[in-house]
């Protein structure tokens, strides 16, 4: 049985299981059928119109009360970069981390959108969604490009999507694993298993392995021809149950299976006979046939992985997983690791697709001579040439060709539609990107051989994508294309692009691996390269040595190529020779092997003729974070200049960040700001002035004692009559303190007005100190907004505007009943998540870089740090309570030292002394936490990383969780914790 009935047949075991003892699985399959009922009587699949109702619709039938309410975001803006031009898309629905929507409308070939689709999921930076659907309001196109790029992982029809919902479950409240029909990845696992084992048995009974190699690559070609309709029919399937029903099935399977060998290599079409109508397929892989029997078991076996449909096998990974499984087993192919297509998309996009998309674009914008120009790029395409100088399997070759062709489709594609836009005769063309233009080079003989067959599969998987009339048989022979040799020590061939993912070796390895006299071999041939170089290294220098100006190369190389000698020999040279680095990702771990991170880089050869783009893309968390540049170092990891950080609008609206209260006269008993004595006499009046006098706390008290021992008059009225009648204590005492120095500063600053217009008319005065003159009794600025902003909450988080060189930034909350002065930064935030990422290293790194960049002193302020501080874009509840949790712990024990005497500056300076601290551990644990929230890579910096999420939020700022945004059901919320800073109580 086929993995394909396998699944079906658990998802009817499930469903089933699910409506019996779940009703909520019953809920939503009756909604959706309501969906589909409510789609055919009401929608017209007007995709403007209608989708967003739709959406709704499907949302509320998974269990949401609406999408806004699930925190997805309709017509989300992306920015795209897929050529010269820098364009924004909108996706139709975005939720991040679980899936991206767009719709069609009605009737539309979803086919045509999979390059929008995918091209929106590169953009849905940072916490790309794991799911991609493509809607016509019918049909349901799922893709996960992670592990499958060509193809949906499933598609439902809305019809059956009440009976096929589990493959939607991430749409769920709770989201579950969803259940696919079209894991392809899944039937090439399998399909590998099968063979490998023929494979294994012929080895062990003593077939010669290159004999058994090719063997069995004969039969997979034959598996995937029959499959693919290549043959005009299951000709070898029929061949092994006809020799598994002979009495002797080892000499009946000599005759069949090469037979059929032959005839596929054999010109023309077989005129008669059981092989009737074979087409002559190449004179390759079919060239050499050697007849051998095949044991009854392997016979089995051969029939078992023929009962796979191979039109499902994905070649671009079967040869890669079958290689690593021949000598391993079927276990072992259940984990092989393979470099998925969306890894390989990374060197293809920036170095092939995104330069002719340049040209595809600039020929269209050239009007009535748009057919001309775009014409002019067929036979460009024709003849341009790619190489893989170590190809393996040939994954990325096939990829680069699968692109080509798309690319060629679509030229073809726009020449119709200019020819029938401006009345013009179509005239038919019939070039065509060929896969002898892409060449490999590998060490390995059996890989070589692999690749030309996942060459060969590629044209037909094109031809059939594309429905276009390009000639697959005979297939293409590839001997001269892909060969195999050491590329290290061979002439490459001419070509245009240079791609791959050379072999990684640590240099401490190669001896061990490669032998002494290879290692001396290549410290003779190439000099320069040496010290712990990685053996990735090699290839740099050498490819970017072979293209010519203005074309481009793509490796991928350990992340150590960054660092040191690597760097010095590979990314350095390339600079030092007119090379540029135009997109790269800094560090990310890599699907082709386990626990490996690596680097890739894209770089163009530069000359005076051939001028690199101005803008250039350095991907950082592990990819999921882009930085727009002037120009990417060989580090790959910049010197960060945080002053290009852009304002973020969620925090900014509404207003959380302020400025404390600003008296104007301060000198306590000179002003509004009063000692406890003067406080308590005016409370004894008993007037209602004790309405307006309030604790007042600034940033050295906060930090140095452990009560507060000031207070300030902050009388709202603006009216003095009014003022005086209320408050007629604390007014007598402003009258009598603040009046003299404010109206002595306002006819102060009149004088100088008056001697400036006599000296020129048009100069211009300054009325400041008079205005403060007109509500004399009233605060400098007693800051009404931030007032307003801290009457809901009881706490409030506080810091010192002016940060010290030597002690951290200290963040705390403060009783809402304590007025701030405006040497505190005040933030309206009551929770001990939004305390625990303003109390995080990681928002500390970035008060440090934007304070020390600024002019001026180094100040927390809205401008200088809180506008653009970017807090994680989308905490998952448990992230939230981890950082909740944390600090809640650092806030136990900072409270416990302020009841003993210790003051908050006393702790943390102990931070600065060696040896272990509890605080320390504590504020360790915390950023953990905040660390993981951000899903920021280990390998990049931090600083790096901040800023490409700042600068991608300030794209999207619909995307993104504003700070405070849902507290109540998100956090800890422990709003009836005591503040650590006691309120002194009047006698």
């Amino acid at each position: 049985m086929s993995i394909r009935t396998l699944v079906g047949a658990a998802m009817t075991d499930t469903r089933t299981d699910q409506t019996r003892v779940n009703p909520e699985s019953a809920r939503i399959r009756s909604a959706l059928a309501d969906l589909a009922v409510y789609r055919k009587t009401y929608l017209s699949g007007d995709e403007k119109g209608e989708a967003q109702v739709f959406l709704e619709r499907l949302f509320q039938a998974f269990g949401h009360d609406g999408i806004n309410q699930a925190g997805a975001t309709l017509e989300a803006r992306l920015r795209r970069s897929t050529g010269g031009k820098k364009t924004t898309g909108f996706a139709d629905l975005l939720w991040k981390k679980r899936c991206l929507i767009e719709m069609k409308k009605a009737n539309t070939d979803l086919k045509r959108h999979y390059r929008q689709a995918f091209d929106y999921w590169i953009a849905a930076v940072p916490d790309r969604p794991r799911y991609v659907v493509l809607c016509n309001f019918d049909e349901f196109w799922i893709y996960d490009f992670d592990s499958q790029l060509d193809e949906p992982v499933d598609r439902v029809s809305l019809d059956n999507l009440a009976d096929r919902w589990e493959a939607l479950t991430f749409l769920l409240p709770e989201a579950t694993d969803p259940v696919f029909e079209n894991d392809l990845v899944a039937v090439t696992r399998e399909a590998a298993a099968d063979v490998s084992s023929v494979f294994r048995s012929m080895v062990s009974r003593g077939i010669e392995r290159s004999v058994a190699q090719r063997f069995v690559l004969q039969c997979v070609m034959a598996m995937f021809a029959e499959d693919v309709h290549l043959l005009p029919t299951h000709m070898f399937r029929a061949a092994v149950k006809d020799s598994l029903a002979d009495p002797h099935p080892s000499a009946r399977a000599y005759d069949l299976l090469f037979g059929l060998f032959r005839e596929m290599n054999t010109t023309g079409l077989t005129a008669g006979g059981r092989f009737k109508e074979v087409p002559y397929f190449n004179g390759g892989l079919f060239a050499n046939i050697v007849p051998l029997e095949i044991s009854q078991p392997e016979l089995l076996m051969l029939w078992k992985a023929v009962s796979t449909n191979w039109a499902f096998v994905r070649p671009e990974i079967f040869g890669t997983i079958f290689e690593q499984s021949m000598d391993k087993g079927e276990r072992h192919a259940a984990g092989a690791h393979y470099t998925s297509q969306a890894d390989i998309a990374q060197v293809v996009l920036p170095t092939i697709v995104n330069p002719w998309r340049q040209r595809i674009e600039e020929a269209q914008e050239r009007g009535a001579g748009g057919i001309v120009a775009l014409e002019k790029l067929l036979p460009e395409m024709m003849n341009f040439r790619v190489l893989d100088p170590a190809c393996g399997s040939g994954n990325f070759l096939y990829v680069a060709y699968r692109e080509m062709r798309r690319l060629e489709a679509e030229v073809h594609a726009l020449i119709a539609d200019k020819r029938r836009n401006s009345n013009t005769a179509a005239q038919a063309s019939f070039s065509y990107v060929t896969t002898d233009h892409f060449f490999g080079m590998d060490i390995n003989g059996f890989a070589v051989e692999m690749a030309k067959i996942t060459m060969m599969l590629a044209k037909k998987l094109a031809a059939d994508e594309l429905n276009d009339t390009a000639t697959v048989l005979p297939l293409d022979n590839l001997d001269a294309s892909i060969t195999q040799a050491d590329s290290l020590f061979s002439k490459w061939p001419r070509v245009d692009v240079v791609i791959g993912n050379p072999p990684f070796l640590g240099r401490r390895k190669m001896v061990e691996e490669l032998g002494v006299g290879y290692t001396q071999r290549l410290a003779a041939e190439f000099p320069q390269i040496g010290g712990v170089s990685d053996f990735v290294s090699y290839w740099f220098p050498l490819a970017h040595d072979h293209i010519a100006p203005g074309a481009r190369a793509g490796l991928v190389a350990t992340n150590s190529i960054r660092q040191n000698e690597s760097r010095l020999v590979s990314l350095d040279y390339i600079e030092d020779n007119g090379g540029v680095i135009t997109n790269a990702v800094s560090s990310k771990p890599w699907s082709g092997e386990a626990n490996v991170f690596v680097s890739i880089i894209n770089w163009m050869k530069t000359d005076d003729s051939h001028p690199a783009p101005a803008e250039k893309i350095l991907w950082v968390n592990n990819g999921e974070g882009r930085l727009v540049l002037a120009k990417i170092p060989t580090s790959l990891s910049p010197n960060v200049d945080v002053r290009t950080a852009k304002s973020l609008k969620f925090n900014q609206l509404p207003q959380r960040c302020f400025q404390g209260q600003t008296p104007g006269v301060t000198k306590v008993e000179k002003g509004f700001v009063l000692n406890r004595l003067q406080m308590q006499e005016l409370l004894d009046k008993n007037d209602g002035s004790g309405d307006v006098v309030h604790p007042f706390l600034g940033g050295r008290e906060m930090l140095n004692k452990t009560e507060v021992d000031r207070w300030v008059i902050d009388i709202p009225e603006s009216d003095l009559r009014t003022a005086r009648t209320k408050y007629p204590a604390a007014y007598a005492h402003l009258k009598e303190m603040v009046l003299g120095i404010r109206q002595a500063k306002a006819d102060e600053q009149a004088e100088k007005n008056e001697s400036a217009l006599l000296s020129n008319p048009q100069a211009k005065v300054n009325n400041h100190h008079a205005g403060f003159l007109q509500t004399w009794w009233q605060l400098g600025y007693r800051r009404r907004e931030m007032l307003v902003a801290l009457a809901g909450i009881e706490r409030y988080i506080a810091t010192s505007r002016v940060t010290t060189v030597n002690r951290p930034a200290v963040f705390e909350f403060v009783d809402s009943r304590i007025r701030p002065s405006d040497a505190l930064t005040v933030f309206a935030l009551d929770d001990d998540y939004s305390l625990g990422i303003l109390s995080s290293s990681i928002h500390r790194k970035w008060i440090e870089a934007r304070c020390s960049s600024m002019k001026g002193d180094p100040r927390y302020t809205s401008t200088t740090v809180w506008d653009c501080f970017p807090f994680p874009p989308s905490p998952t509840p448990a992230d939230v309570a981890a950082i909740s949790q944390a600090m809640a712990e650092v806030l136990d024990l900072r409270s416990e030292a302020l009841a003993n005497g210790e003051s908050l500056a006393s702790q943390y300076d102990d931070l600065s002394v060696p040896g272990r601290n509890q605080l320390q551990t504590l504020h360790t644990t915390l950023d953990k936490a905040v660390l993981k929230a951000y899903h920021f890579s280990s390998g990049d910096e931090i600083l790096t990383q901040l800023l490409a999420l700042n600068l991608e939020l300030a794209e999207q700022p619909e995307l993104a969780q504003a700070p405070g945004e849902k507290r109540a059901i998100i956090s800890s919320h422990r709003v009836n914790m005591p503040t650590t800073l006691e309120i002194a109580k009047p006698r």
